[in-house]
């Protein structure tokens, strides 16, 4: 047996790939490590003589890898919940890395480079499918630094990016455990990534048609989980205050998410200063509520006081299990003219997010909260989004960021909020319309993997009915898989 299959490289494998996991994907600062990430994990399942020994390592690294959500969530979701979400994510990579074994070990190169960013696609896009929290825990967030290649976004969504990620750590690990395969690796590997950086690079140097300056305001101090302590009094007082200080310099002005708790008795008070403000400074005010409705529910919304004109109400639509108890869902975008409104974990939904890029949005406005160390993450996931559909996005968290950033993913200013002080992010951001690929196809891309996936499935499973027997991995002679 040769070193890449012995025991002592699995152990060193899982805790390379796990602790390049850790610093590149969820809160991970360095993302694009996520592209060699998997290489380690991978090498030792193409070489190893034992399955249960490559599950292991498998699973230890993923676990490695999702130490950053203890640290981010600890505090926030119950210790089962986390747990369960961690162990099934590591058992979800084990038996990928499995299933891409059993398929390279027995198959041609070009099959073999192929399976594994399929079937790390094919099952991260299900898998969001029935999510309760959608895309969240996607590895096509890690590549939002890498703007030429988070523009395949706009084409195939977050699967693009996924399998753009897992083909590269493939044809990696492929030229280590096939070095003579090395040249035919780097054309089939390497051109289509190239060929999406150029993509990028193209889409990168479109102009824009027209700008809009935004404001965002966040006083964690009295927002949020610290506002339920307060006057709420005192809470209008100080937002209205910051937004009247604007005088004038902004096109929109977006505020926090649940930021004002009101009933039906309580909500003039409230609303009537809001809705002065907006007129003094002549932009719609977008502020995020927590509030009973005349009908009796209890509802997460975002209300847009507009210069002289009736307020509108936009209702969450996505609510976070076990911490959004008792609220009422809504049922429908908000769409007025180029601009959009939505709350916060809305944004974590691609699907449903698309109907703003199918109705042309070109602005999406989105009060939000973040719960401190998650305020990167969660902020980038809502950057895929504009990419996605072609809008630029203005983002206020209460404890997190504020972030504006534009329909190719670049953010244009970004601030971290303060425990102490108020926090006032104001920047011009480019619009351009015209929409993208993702927002009139959709997960095309995505089924077409899922497809590609079951059909390599299929001939492999072919090929072991009909006898042939496995190829075994370079200068390893065990042929079990």
């Amino acid at each position: 047996m040769i070193w890449r299959g012995s025991a002592w490289f699995g152990a060193v494998a899982a805790l390379l790939s796990g602790g390049l996991f850790l610093a590149s994907l969820d809160i991970g600062p360095f993302g694009p490590l996520a592209l060699v990430a998997p290489v380690a994990v991978l090498v030792y399942a193409l070489s190893a003589p034992r399955w249960q020994s490559v599950a292991a390592a498998a699973f230890l690294a993923r676990i490695i890898g999702a130490l950053g959500l203890v640290w981010a969530y600890h505090d926030v979701l119950p210790a089962d919940v986390l747990t369960l979400w961690i162990v099934g994510h590591a058992v979800g990579f084990a038996l990928i890395i499995l299933a891409t074994r059993w398929i390279a070990r027995g198959a041609p190169l070009w099959a073999a480079l192929m399976s594994f960013p399929l079937l790390a696609t094919a099952s991260e896009f299900l898998f969001g499918l029935v999510s309760p929290h959608g895309s969240f825990g996607a590895i096509g967030y890690a590549l939002v630094d890498v703007l030429p290649l988070l523009q395949l976004a706009s084409i195939g969504g977050l699967a693009a990016l996924a399998f753009c990620a897992g083909l590269f750590a493939m044809a990696c690990a492929l030229a280590i455990t096939r070095p003579r395969a090395w040249r035919a690796l780097a054309l089939m590997g390497g051109a289509p990534i190239l060929l999406a950086a150029v993509f990028g690079l193209w889409r990168l140097d479109e102009a824009y048609e027209s700008h809009k300056r935004v404001a965002l305001i966040a006083i964690d101090a009295i927002s949020g989980r610290h506002a339920r302590d307060i006057d709420a009094a005192e809470i209008v007082k100080s937002y209205t205050t910051a937004v009247r200080a604007l005088d004038g310099k902004a096109d929109f002005v977006v505020l926090p998410e649940a930021v004002f708790r009101t009933s039906p008795a309580s909500s003039a008070a409230v609303e009537t200063p809001l809705q002065d403000a907006a007129n003094a400074v002549g932009a719609p005010v977008i502020a995020g509520f927590d509030e009973t409705l005349a009908d009796g529910r209890q509802v997460n919304s975002a209300v847009i006081f507009t210069p002289e004109a009736p307020a509108q109400r936009y209702i969450k639509r996505r609510l976070i299990p076990g911490l959004d108890v008792g609220y009422a869902t809504g049922s429908s975008v908000f769409v007025d003219g180029a601009n959009g409104v939505a709350i916060c974990k809305d944004l974590d939904f691609p699907a449903m997010i698309r109907e703003y890029g199918e109705r042309g949005v070109t602005l999406m406005l989105a009060p939000s909260w973040d719960f401190g160390a998650d305020g990167r993450l969660h902020a980038r996931m809502a950057v895929v989004r504009g990419v996605e559909n072609g809008f630029a996005l203005a983002r206020a968290a209460t404890n997190g960021r504020l972030t504006l950033s534009d329909r190719y993913g670049r953010v244009v200013a970004e601030a971290v909020t303060s425990p102490d002080d108020a926090t006032v992010l104001t920047a011009d951001i480019g619009l351009r319309s015209g929409g993208t690929p993702y927002a009139r196809y959709g997960d095309v891309f995505a089924w077409i993997v899922v497809g590609a996936a079951a059909v390599l499935i299929g001939l492999r499973v072919a090929s072991r009915s009909k006898g042939r027997p496995s190829a075994a991995p370079t200068e390893v002679r065990s042929s079990r898989v």
